[in-house]
């Protein structure tokens, strides 16, 4: 199973992800959060292998996050979502993110986003963890 942390602040859009990721065999969702600041502070206890982060956020930026997500664990993938290009092209210039995939787009290119984290998935699992401070 890929375990999956979901950060969204959209609530409709955020609910929608959770009921179809529930139903995406090898997924398990380990956590569904509105906002960056509450699942940084779960990654310990959540342990994901792949995070989805919507670039937009009202708070801490989703593209802000990416760093101490990378820093608890660099091995995690972090894939940034968004409706807006101007943040993607961002994103993919970034080295810390993994990938960076237009929302509308994001079912179709979740199953080779699967395989990618599936074939580094154990090396995950035996990654050094830094805890968050």
């Amino acid at each position: 199973m890929i375990r999956v942390l979901v950060i969204d602040d959209h609530p409709v859009l955020l609910s929608a992800l959770e009921d179809w990721l529930r139903g995406v065999p090898l997924v398990e969702v380990v956590g569904i959060f509105g906002s960056a600041e509450a699942a940084l502070s779960c990654l310990s206890e959540r342990r994901p292998d792949l995070v989805l982060l919507d670039a937009n956020r009202p708070v801490m930026g989703g593209l802000e996050a990416v760093e101490p997500i990378k820093r608890w664990n660099p091995l995690v993938r972090v894939v940034i979502m968004s409706f807006n290009e101007v943040q993607l092209a961002i994103a993919r210039r970034m080295p810390t993110v993994d990938k960076a995939i237009d929302k509308s787009h994001l079912r179709e290119q979740f199953p080779l986003l699967i395989q990618e984290v599936a074939g580094i998935r154990p090396a995950l699992r035996k990654a050094a963890v830094r805890p968050l401070v």
